[in-house]
């Protein structure tokens, strides 16, 4: 029976099983059209890294600047960390204050030497405030200004054979000559009558950090990492046992990075200002304006979705419509979905890809819809085909496949299920007019989630070769 039925055309088998009907599969490619959109307001609080710096895109002639804000944690490891009041009757003096900071990341130019500045905060961080790519507080005193910071820090092995090792990026707050900052600090730290400096004892003297380009930053975006290396170091020396020369130097730690994902861990965030106003640029439409649209017929066919920014592309499916019509007329089985999302070549030379690109389901005024759940809102993603442990679905995520000869040069997403929900009537409304393509995960953590990306990743996209391919069945009558 088997091997009879092999021979057999597929829309032929079954016509002699009783009760049985034809059935009538295709598939479609069904065109997308896609425009280029703003998106303010991105979460940037407790994400994989924060971003410093300032730099003027070549192609859409964009300024972005990136502020971090942080707060700072003293060290309760007082045997590894001693603070100098554990050494008061032996003269405890102040070296040097250093901070550290690990990065990953480099948009722009990364062989030129960098200008950082340090500030205090105005009041400390709330707990209770929500930080996101908007917020800006305000600033206390200057910490440091105009810091000359280099990049391209490495070392080798003894023997000069191993790769380079990139360093910590490293600022001096105070060497020598200990500014008015950094005396304050010492002395507090000094004064305090326990092994251990609390978080309110610390935030009289310094409410937290802001770290900004400094004048000079035009072409540099760094994206600093949450690795532990990233620390303000005090070093402090004290007479010996003895009382007399020579002395011993200590080191007393702050922490300012969410390092461990531990909600007691610093809270952190980058602001982010995307300007996009200059005189002929071709986004300058949308600045300031998240209702506006560039249609990618009029940029060679091209969207921009860049993590960050706020640039994300907007994604208009007819087919969808098409489909549903369809449905109602003739029950149609949707047998497999796909979204197929085409990079243009050699785009990605300043800013890498992202890994992934999620997609929002929006009105036709560019706002993404959002759902109730309980008490509190959410943004609507669409889903996809994945689920997690409590076999929940989740986001569905657009990605590049390995392929024999590298990495494709298209994002795919399998939307079977959200397909078959939409034609069949059965998604919450209000149904969407649109879709909303952005590397950024606009959402809160979650479940073990310690933290959601953050960078300057961008996809330029292809449109003229955006479809959604989909498989269908007709069952006969």
């Amino acid at each position: 029976m088997f091997s009879l039925g092999s021979c057999e055309d597929a829309n032929e088998l079954g016509l002699d099983v009783p009760g049985s009907a034809s059935v009538d599969t295709k598939y479609e490619d069904f065109p997308v059209t896609a425009s280029t959109i703003w998106q303010d307001s991105l979460l940037t609080q407790r994400r994989t890294r924060f971003l410093v710096g300032r730099l003027t895109d070549a192609n859409t002639r964009g300024t972005l600047e990136a502020r971090a804000y942080l707060e700072v944690q003293p060290s309760f490891d007082p045997n590894n960390n001693p603070l100098p009041s554990k050494f008061a009757g032996q003269n405890p003096q102040l070296d040097s204050i250093v901070l550290t900071a690990g990065f990953d990341r480099v948009y722009g130019s990364a062989t030129q030497p960098v200008r950082l500045s340090l500030y205090d905060l105005d009041k400390p961080l709330d707990e209770r405030t929500t930080y996101n790519s908007t917020s800006r507080p305000a600033l206390g005193q200057a910490i440091v200004e105009n810091a000359l910071v280099s990049l391209n820090r490495t070392i080798r092995n003894k023997a000069n054979t191993a790769d380079s090792i990139q360093l910590p990026l490293r600022i001096l707050i105070s060497g020598s000559q200990p500014t008015a900052f950094a005396t304050a600090l010492f002395n507090l730290m000094k004064a305090t009558t326990t092994e251990t400096l609390s978080q309110q004892e610390l935030q009289r003297v310094w409410r937290g950090l802001a770290i900004l380009p400094g004048a000079g930053t035009e072409r540099t975006v760094i994206g600093f990492d949450r690795s532990g290396i990233s620390q303000v170091l005090v070093y402090y020396r004290v007479n010996t046992t003895s009382g007399t020369s020579p002395t011993e130097q200590k080191a007393y730690r702050f922490n300012y990075v969410n390092s461990t994902g531990a909600v007691a861990d610093p809270r952190f965030f980058t602001n982010l200002r995307y300007d996009l106003s200059s005189a002929g640029a071709p986004f300058s439409s949308l600045n300031g304006n998240s209702a506006a649209e560039v249609p990618a017929n009029l940029l060679d066919n091209t969207s921009y979705a860049q993590d960050g920014t706020g640039l994300s592309t907007k994604l208009v499916i007819p087919g969808l419509e098409q489909l549903r019509a369809l449905q109602q007329r003739e029950n149609i089985i949707i047998n497999r979905a796909e979204l197929i999302v085409p990079l243009k070549a050699g785009s990605n030379l300043v800013y890498p890809a992202p890994s992934s690109l999620y997609l929002y389901e929006a009105n036709a005024r560019n706002q993404v819809l959002k759902t109730n759940n309980g008490l509190t809102q959410s943004l609507r993603f669409v889903l996809g085909e994945n689920v997690n442990s409590q076999g929940q679905r989740l986001e569905a995520q657009l990605t590049r496949q390995n392929t024999a000869t590298g990495v494709s040069n298209n994002y795919t997403a399998l939307l079977t299920t959200y397909v078959q929900t939409y034609v069949t009537n059965q998604l919450a409304t209000p149904y969407p007019a649109a879709f909303i393509l952005s590397p950024t995960l606009r959402r809160e953590l979650r479940g073990n989630e310690t933290s959601l990306p953050l960078s300057l990743d961008r996809a330029t996209i292809d449109a003229s070769n955006i479809r959604l391919r989909v498989y269908y069945s007709k069952p006969g009558a």
